[in-house]
């Protein structure tokens, strides 16, 4: 009894995001057919692959800036900020591989690159920007 529980909840559970999936692509598709936008996540540079009218950028940093910036935004919390990372990382490494059954972060599946630990978000901002135009 508790394992058939359980087997359900994943199947509800999964069903839920598969559904959220699907709403999500169509929002990106269609955002992406009516006008110029910046998304954030969402698998967008997979689901938008086929387009190229799409810069697909990916922005990272070393786990030491990217805890240094959490920290500034949001606040200390009972948790460390490199344990909050490294979960939320987890999370979207796990997400991106199921959905679109490629690794998370791999520089071949952008156009650009940015360490915004180095350059900083507007520095990037303006790389972005720059590239595009």
């Amino acid at each position: 009894e508790p394992y058939r529980r359980q087997r359900q909840m994943c199947i509800r559970d999964r069903s839920t995001q598969d559904y959220l999936w699907t709403v999500q692509r169509k929002i990106i598709l269609d955002l992406a057919e009516k006008e110029s936008c910046v998304i954030v996540g969402r698998c967008a540079d997979y689901i938008l692959q086929d387009r190229n009218d799409c810069l697909r950028v990916f922005i990272h940093a070393d786990m030491q800036k990217r805890a240094e910036r959490i920290v500034k935004v949001y606040g200390e919390t009972d948790e460390s900020p490199e344990k909050r990372l490294a979960d939320k990382d987890k999370r979207r490494k796990a997400y991106y591989r199921f959905y679109t059954d490629m690794e998370w972060g791999r520089s071949q599946h952008y156009h650009l690159c940015l360490d915004s630990g180095e350059l900083g978000l507007n520095k990037c901002a303006d790389v972005i920007a720059a590239v595009f135009k």
